[in-house]
């Protein structure tokens, strides 16, 4: 078995205790100090003004003592050089700290003001620290969504102290497994033997790591638990989408959890521009959740704030706030001498608002370029200024077409939509039957769209400046035995949106806690999916199970764009729980005690002080100035003087 001094070097150590030992035995071999004589009669009494005879010892009179003192010695510099048996690497051993700062720690304790499970929970790991070796190291973790080591191997305790204290509840919920998994993973690499990993937390987890926990092979686990059985119901999400029925009208829907085990009863109030939307009561069972929905009648933007009472000792989730956008509508005007068609295809969407005239009530100042948010139809119809702007030609005339008419063919065959285009997404069937069709002969620039045997029949055009759109159709769909086809009312939706995407969007805006998200969608349009924050910083995301996934680790507003769908998050609520992990029957728990494994047998310095000290005192009680001994010694000596 290898020995080790941890403070001093072995040669360091015999120097020392040589200097020592030389010392006492010295002291031992020569006496020069004067020391009170006890003698029976004044023949024995030193004369005035002399010195008291030195006498020089050949050999040491009380050998035991020597060797009593030496050893008490040896014993307090092994004490001081911190002795130690087994080597550096038995010596020391590496322990994990794995600190829950999930967003549930910043609940307040029921019965202590402005304290919190963080608290307790930091008090426990301080209350550990001091149990730990001075010769072990110790690492931080911070656990809630993700691991994060707050320190490195510390020998210091100043610094894991300060680590601690500085942790913070955050805005996600616990991973357990992924924590210890990072606390095995460290420790295994750190070079040391193992120590203890402990977890400092109430360890609530959610349903799906309940069903799917994978704990590492721990050797020594310790759970320093927070006791958190306290009352509590939140909200859960709070979703607002554009009424499908009125352009002005938002509809909202509040979800609410009791995770308390008592049934509780709240209210749901909604707030939009600080003026009451309304309020609506919920009885919760233990650990239900339900929804309540409510409308909100605006078009502009505004705040929507909801608040649950009555308020509880963690009021973190009993506010959400969500920014409702503006609710923009296209305008779009119709030069038409036979609206009749066009007319419920317009009026079936709330965001469109369509204003229909004559052809001969055009006036160009109307589709000007300063109305940007408008569409012009021009159906049968050219007038002789050209609009600005966005404009749809739906079979113009011959006579001056925006776009070169090569021929006119009836009944046309052969129908082909071309793919990858915005204007024909979705659009598929090829048997669709044409009354007539004018075949155009477009420009380089121009985009084709539809073609039949004969050549192109839909192109469509972007301005240089990109600030005005065209569409020219070369056929009426909503002529003949094409306006009862799907095509028809799928070509109009297709138009409408390429020319105001942003109006057109499907936009659902949501608060939800931050964390791991994920957004159903189905990308039936083929576009493309972007994650997009507030900062216009891109967030990595996976495309999984027909649902966009992605991570936000704190407080934020997220929105993700999938083709002509948007959703905005707003991610200001916390992460919760949903069940309590049970730890194993064979954890450690607790803060260590003085006879715990963690401390037994492995700081030798206090027992070797302790045991020099009673050494030395007991050589002085045996052979001091006044010990029995000594005295017995006088004793003896006075009675054969007389």
């Amino acid at each position: 078995m290898s020995m080790e001094f941890l403070n001093l070097t072995f040669g360091q150590f015999v120097a020392i205790f040589g200097v020592v030992g030389a010392f006492s035995v010295a002291l031992y071999l020569l006496d020069r100090t004067r020391r009170k004589q006890v003698v029976s009669t004044l023949r024995f009494w030193v004369e005035p003004g002399k010195a008291a005879p030195v006498t020089r010892r050949s050999r040491i009179q009380q050998p035991l003592s020597l060797l009593l003192q030496l050893l008490g010695m040896l014993l307090l510099l092994l004490a001081i050089a911190e002795f130690q048996f087994g080597g550096s690497r038995n010596a020391r051993r590496d322990h994990v700290l794995v600190l829950d700062t999930s967003a549930w720690m910043g609940a307040g304790l029921p019965n202590r003001a402005n304290a919190t499970f963080m608290d307790v929970a930091r008090a426990s790991a301080l209350g550990w620290l001091r149990a730990v070796p001075s010769a072990d190291r110790v690492l931080v973790v911070r656990a809630d969504a993700l691991a994060t080591p707050a320190t490195a191997w510390e020998l210091d305790r100043r610094n894991v102290a300060r680590a601690i204290l500085e942790s913070q509840p955050g805005a996600t919920a616990l991973n357990l497994s992924q924590s210890l998994q990072f606390a095995s993973q460290m420790q295994r690499g750190s070079g040391s033997l193992p120590g203890e990993i402990v977890y400092a937390g109430p360890g609530r987890i959610s349903t799906r790591e309940a069903n799917n926990m994978s704990l590492p092979k721990i050797p020594a686990f310790r759970v320093l638990a927070v006791d958190d059985n306290i009352e509590n119901s939140g909200l859960r999400s709070v979703g607002a989408r554009r009424s499908a029925t009125d352009n002005g009208t938002w509809d909202v829907l509040v979800r609410a959890r009791n995770y308390g085990k008592a049934p509780k009863l709240v209210n749901v109030t909604l707030n939009f521009g600080h003026i009451p939307q309304g309020s609506r009561p919920i009885e919760l069972a233990p650990g239900e959740e339900k929804e309540v929905a409510f409308n909100v009648h605006t078009r502009a933007a505004g705040i929507l704030e909801a608040r649950l009472y009555p308020k509880d000792t963690f009021p973190a989730d009993n506010y959400a706030a969500l920014e409702l956008p503006e609710l923009r509508s296209l305008h779009v005007i119709v030069y038409s001498d036979q609206p009749e068609a066009l007319r419920p295809a317009l009026a079936s969407d709330s965001r469109v608002a369509a204003e229909f005239r004559r052809t001969v009530q055009y006036v160009p100042e109307a589709a000007s370029d300063k109305d940007q948010g408008s569409l012009v139809i021009l159906q049968h119809f050219r007038p002789e200024t050209r609009p600005q702007g966005n404009v749809l030609w739906i079979d113009p005339p011959p006579d001056k077409p925006p776009v070169a008419i090569q021929s006119r063919v009836e009944h046309p065959e052969g129908l082909r939509w071309e793919p990858d285009q915005p204007l024909t997404a979705g659009l598929r069937a090829r048997d669709v039957q044409i009354d007539a069709a004018s075949v155009f002969a477009p420009s380089p620039k121009d985009i084709r769209l539809a073609e039949v045997n004969g050549g192109p029949i839909m192109v469509a055009n972007v301005s240089s400046d990109g600030k005005s759109r065209s569409v020219v159709m070369g056929f009426d769909p909503f002529a003949g035995a094409m306006r009862y086809e799907l095509t028809t009312p799928l070509l109009l939706a297709n138009v409408l949106r390429w020319v105001a995407p942003d109006v057109f969007r499907d936009v659902d805006v949501g608060t939800q806690s931050a964390g791991a998200v994920a957004m159903p969608f189905a990308n039936r349009d083929g576009g493309a999916v972007e994650v997009i924050t507030d900062s216009g910083a891109n967030l990595p995301f996976n495309v999984r199970d027909k649902s966009v996934e992605f991570f936000a680790g704190e407080s934020a507003r997220v929105r993700v764009i999938t083709g002509n769908s948007e959703r905005v998050y707003s991610l200001t609520l916390p992460e919760m729980w949903d069940v309590k992990w049970t730890p194993p029957a064979n954890v450690r728990r607790g803060i260590p005690a003085w006879n715990d494994s963690i401390r037994r047998n492995r700081d030798w310095w206090p027992f070797l002080a302790v045991l020099g000290a009673l050494v030395l005192i007991g050589e002085w009680v045996a052979y001091g100035r006044y010990s029995p001994v000594r005295l017995r010694v006088v004793k003896s000596d006075l009675e054969r003087a007389a």
